[in-house]
């Protein structure tokens, strides 16, 4: 079954089906009508649910569309979308629900066995907040999984400004990133948060405010520096989308089971704080309690040059991570499995990863350690620390396309050592800034020639660093080809894919004392136009005797 783009109008023979669903809406709130402890049973009319405190929402018992999400009265719900639903909705889904505690709090589920996905939703009196947790038993086509909100911008005013794209009418890239008439860029993707400091994201206007509690990722991909698309205002909506797993320069394959608990809270403009959802264990099926996990702790040790260092496992039950304080980490809430620890400094994985089993109410002791690599004693540009920090356009690219107006240029006549790397560009395009002439000066030349490491945090398109210097050319073998995400990366706002250095050894021939020129050039089978040609993103230059 194909499932429609993100911008998913209902059509005006569905809106009418919606309205007329609404006439026959089976109010449940605080009525018990599918009585406490009851079987589940298929809601043989819509499903509606009020907090009693400013929240009240409604399930299509249809297809099990969020159809109505009304805050004190307000129909939050973009005009001609539906206020919340899995990807861009379902024609048709088996609605079942059950209350509990006389009516006070309710469950909802919505499943599509075909796909493979049911979508839970519970609300409870007096919280204005609506918890939601996905199961995902199957792969999916498109290979996305998120639940996402389309709400009223008339109301919900204030959002990222990176992703304000109403009104930018000028399509740069694709369908989704654009630019308006002084050159600004706008797209969904210049939202993003990484996933290891995740805050609570909507947005917010008088008197209203709607927010994504992210709570449990441990179900998502990509790691603890992950990110993806979180706020979008497009002028008809506002979308606030909470990613399982997409193919936005993703490293990991989807994982399946029980996504969540995440939550959709609505307060009176103010951003919510997070909070702990454990108590969902109880209504929940599938979710495992405190008691069914286990955790991790232990220490770590190296050279991290000031960077943070984080611990983070990986396993097909789930990603977790912990930040290193004093040398010691703790990792709570992890689900029993085996997983791969990797320890980062900053966000390069630096040291052996370890391989360790964690079982139910048992907490595993894991001791790791790792150093950054050695500063190049030669020069150096940048820092390993797995990110492209400190380079020319890196404090903007974010939540900036490259093209945009306020970029600094990206090519150069030439770019000296000296000049540190703020004058140095973050990324190479092959067909923008390729190749690159870097300048630096040799007290003497070493008898064996020069060592030249250039790492690397994401590629596009096989895009890969090669380099000349004094008539000589590196070796194909230097620049093997790096691992293929087959997806966008630094015009999307990201860095983040798989870091890899490449090295070169450069002979004595080639130099001479005082002053050289290096070519830096990207090489790819492939080709592409201005930005989207291939490339490769910097983390760190260094040069030293070979």
């Amino acid at each position: 079954m194909s499932i429609p783009s993100h911008r998913h109008p209902v059509s005006r023979g569905r809106r009418k089906a919606l309205a007329a669903g609404l006439a026959s809406v089976a109010v449940l709130a605080g009525a018990g009508l599918l009585g406490v402890g009851q079987p589940w049973a298929n809601a043989a009319a819509n499903v509606s649910f009020d907090t009693g405190t400013g929240l009240a929402f409604t399930i299509n018992g249809t297809n099990g569309d969020m159809t109505s999400l009304k805050h004190h009265g307000t129909e939050l719900a973009a005009s001609g979308y539906a206020a919340g639903q899995f990807q861009s909705g379902w024609s048709s889904a088996t609605v079942t629900g059950r209350t509990f505690n006389n009516g006070s709090s309710i469950l909802v589920s919505v499943a599509n066995t075909s796909i493979g996905v049911t979508q839970y939703y519970f609300a409870r009196k007096n919280d204005n907040t609506v918890y939601m947790a996905t199961n995902i038993t199957k792969a999916l086509n498109p290979g996305e999984a998120r639940f996402i909100a389309r709400l009223k911008p008339s109301l919900l005013t204030t959002s990222p400004a990176g992703a304000k794209t109403g009104g930018f009418g000028t399509t740069v890239e694709g369908s989704d990133v654009f630019a308006n008439g002084a050159g600004r860029t706008a797209s969904k993707f210049y939202s993003s948060q990484r996933l290891v400091a995740q805050k609570p994201f909507g947005a917010s206007g008088t008197g209203h405010g709607a927010f994504i509690l992210p709570a449990y990722t441990d179900m998502t991909s990509g790691g603890p520096f992950f990110r993806d698309i979180e706020v979008n205002d497009t002028g008809s909506a506002v979308n606030i989308t909470h990613y399982m797993f997409s193919g936005h320069q993703q490293t990991e394959a989807l994982r399946l089971g029980l996504h969540g608990p995440y939550a959709l809270s609505l307060t009176n403009g103010e951003a919510p704080t997070a909070r702990s959802m454990d108590f969902l264990a109880s209504f929940i099926p599938g979710m495992l309690s405190n008691a069914q996990r286990g955790g991790v702790s232990g220490t770590a040790s190296g050279t991290w040059n000031g960077l943070t260092a984080t611990v983070g496992l990986a396993g097909t039950t789930g990603q977790y991570w912990g930040r290193v304080k004093s040398g010691r980490f703790v990792i709570g809430h992890v689900k029993p499995g085996t997983y791969t620890a990797t320890l980062y400094a900053g966000e390069l994985a630096v040291g052996a990863t370890r391989t360790i089993t964690v079982t139910a109410g048992a907490t595993t002791a894991l001791t790791m350690s790792g150093s950054v690599p050695a500063a190049g004693t030669l020069f150096q540009l940048g820092a390993f620390d797995g990110t492209p920090a400190g380079f020319l356009n890196a404090d903007r690219i974010e939540t900036m396309h490259p093209s945009d107006s306020r970029m600094a240029a990206w090519r150069s006549s030439g770019y000296t050592v000296g000049a540190g790397p703020a004058k140095f560009p973050m990324a190479a395009f092959k067909s923008v800034n390729s190749p690159a002439a870097l300048s630096f000066s040799l007290a003497s030349v070493p008898a064996k020639g020069v060592r030249l490491r250039i790492a690397t945090t994401s590629s596009f398109a096989g895009g890969r660093p090669a380099v000349a210097i004094g008539g000589w050319t590196s070796p194909a073998s230097a620049s093997p080809a790096p691992a293929n995400l087959n997806s966008r990366n630094v015009t999307r706002g990201t860095w983040r894919g798989v870091n890899t250095t490449y090295t070169f050894t450069i002979p004595a021939s080639a130099l001479k004392t005082g002053g050289n020129t290096l070519s830096i050039s990207v090489v790819s089978g492939s080709s592409g136009e201005t930005f989207l040609s291939p490339n490769f993103i910097f983390d760190a230059l260094a040069l030293d005797p070979a």
